[in-house]
């Protein structure tokens, strides 16, 4: 890599002769007019707006590209700072900072297809010490253009990087058409002195530009990129595969179409590559090993890709349905890796067929035990493509030669649920598991249906923290939620449990319930003995640790009649590590 230094004319200049093209993947054109406004502000001010990241183009690596839509004009000023015979740097793509660059050409350069923009100059001198970019102002495009408007007061920002045609316009704008300095000259200077500053700031601007050697291999711009704009927009494996393979596949395309007719895909935030993965996987012959680098999605055969386009995303739709079945919400769904794995054994084993289960799965009961004890490991979230590889290799063997894979441990206990976060995928797995195991509503009795609308409850009210000071993390924690009808929870609202159990077991006595009751609250993990005449005591307020301890060993045992015997008590001489 090397750095680069551009003033800011050579940049325009570079943009005009077509040196600087964006790849397929990047998708928005320009900022929003506020954000245009930050930016040359910050440029008039010489405050840094960040680098740009380019990619010296290369016949061996070819990505599509297309410009960064700013119409270039013929009278264009920047042609008078840089003479046409100066060198060119070598063409590039744009990683990273395309719309900067695209707001800066169609600023500067008078390329907006339908707006022009202009800089106020009494608001520039008014705002002088006002970090405030409101004097750069908006119009809309006229058939024939001019330099100024509004009583010479806007002047178009292209011309401010003419420094002579500038000058003149700051200066009778300031001593001869400003109502404010009439008969004060001296007043009129210093306002044109400063405005003029202004543009020769502007002028005198540096961009720095980071470009990635001509001869980097597309494993080395991924690193690079996610380094440099690891706090921006992420530079994805599928969008680089976008402009790859475009226009034969249009892979943008043919994602967007699955999105649009598979609402699943949508609902659930599914990227792409796990498109692309499914399609390595499968094209990976028996006995080899499968190969989900980078490197290996974008050396997919353009013909493959098209020919198996449409099974993988079938694949991938059963696929994410068998999770839901299992419990899986879009925001309960604990790991996108393995499911991917699973979509690929699908896909090669059996191409035609509707369903994950029945259909492929010989053993329901053991692919579900299997399934839970790969998303119940701590950290699994994070699995990598390696160990994608591994779930492949090992599901193919169980369905096509009815070798059963290992099953992991799941290391779980009543401590560990307690320290659970609701970001940590082990938390979003034992939702899931509540989601299969628990097909009533704790408060009506109701059933839970697919089609049912479920609120995510606080068995005690969150509220209690300011009430009461119980803590927030025990609040917030597994032990204390569960998933009930939407009418049950705004019923309950802020209620507490002391109260609210006791109407619902009174209420089952008057009606002859208490049986039923009982094996409600045994289903949904309530701890206690509903017969017990003191059993809800054990929900006041000063009893909610207890309560929390109480259903952490029931959670505890509901994983138990999932996982069977893959659920192994916690070492705690190891070192256990708690998410934040």
């Amino acid at each position: 890599m090397q750095t680069t230094t551009y003033g800011l004319p050579a940049l325009l200049r570079r943009v005009k002769q077509a040196g600087l093209t964006v790849p397929r993947f990047q998708r928005r054109f320009m900022w929003k007019p506020g954000q245009v406004q930050s930016l040359i502000d910050s440029i008039s001010r010489s405050y840094p707006i960040g680098s740009l990241l380019l990619l010296e183009k290369n016949p061996d690596l070819e990505l599509a590209s297309r410009s960064i839509e700013a119409e270039i004009r013929e009278d264009d000023p920047s042609g008078d700072l840089i003479g046409d015979d100066e060198s060119v740097d070598a063409e590039a793509y744009i990683l990273d900072g395309q719309q900067r660059i695209t707001s800066i050409a169609r600023v500067f350069l008078n390329s907006h297809p339908t707006s022009e923009f202009y800089f106020d100059l009494r608001a520039m001198w008014e705002l002088r010490d006002e970090e405030d970019g409101s004097w750069i102002r908006t119009r809309r495009r006229r058939k024939t253009t001019s330099d100024r408007r509004e009583g010479n007061k806007l002047v178009r920002a292209d011309v401010c990087l003419n420094q002579q045609k500038a000058d003149v316009y700051v200066s009778e704008y300031m001593e001869d058409s400003n109502p404010e300095f009439q008969g004060n000259r001296s007043a009129a200077r210093e306002a044109a002195a400063y405005v003029k500053g202004v543009f020769e700031t502007i002028r005198n601007y540096k961009v720095p530009a980071i470009s990635i050697e001509r001869d980097s291999g597309l494993e080395s711009i991924c690193r690079v990129f996610e380094t440099i704009n690891s706090t921006g927009t992420r530079l994805r494996t599928f969008d680089l595969a976008v402009a790859r393979y475009y226009p034969n596949p249009d892979l943008r395309q043919l994602w967007d179409d699955a999105l649009e007719e598979h609402k699943i895909l949508k609902d659930f935030s599914v990227d792409g590559e796990r498109a692309l993965q499914v399609l390595a996987l499968t094209a990976t012959p028996k006995g080899k090993y499968p190969n989900i680098a980078r490197s290996a999605l974008l050396g997919l055969d353009r013909s493959f890709i098209s020919d198996n386009w449409e099974g993988s995303i079938r694949a991938l739709v059963h696929t994410y349905e068998w999770a839901r079945d299992l419990g899986a919400r879009p925001e309960t769904l604990p790991n996108h890796n393995v499911l991917a794995a699973v979509a690929a054994v699908q896909r090669v084993s059996n191409i035609e067929r509707r369903s994950i289960g029945a259909d492929i799965w010989t053993d329901h009961a053991f692919v579900r035990r299997w399934y839970f004890s790969k998303v119940l490991q701590a950290g699994s979230s994070q699995a990598s493509n390696y160990r994608i590889g591994q779930d492949f290799r090992s599901l193919r063997e169980y369905v096509e030669d009815d070798v059963r894979p290992d099953v992991s441990d799941v290391k779980l206990d009543a401590e560990v649920v307690l320290r659970l976060r609701p970001q940590d995928v082990r938390y979003k797995a034992l939702q899931c598991i509540f989601s299969t195991t628990i097909r009533e509503d704790m408060r009506s009795g109701r059933v839970l249906g697919a089609e049912s609308e479920l609120h995510d409850h606080h068995i005690y009210p969150r509220n209690a923290h300011k009430r009461y000071g119980l803590p927030t993390k025990l609040l917030d924690s597994i032990c204390n939620r569960i998933y009930i009808l939407k009418e049950s929870n705004l019923a309950i609202g802020e209620g507490y449990p002391e109260r609210y159990f006791r109407q619902l077991a009174e209420k089952a006595r008057e009606n002859g319930t208490s049986d039923g009751f009982r094996r409600r609250m045994a289903v949904c993990m309530v701890p206690g003995d509903t017969y017990d005449p003191r059993w809800t005591d054990m929900f006041s307020i000063e009893s909610f640790e207890s309560f929390c301890k109480a259903r952490a060993q029931l959670i505890v045992g509901r994983v138990r009649e999932v996982v069977g015997s893959s659920l192994r008590d916690v070492d705690w001489t190891e070192e256990v590590v708690e998410e934040d």
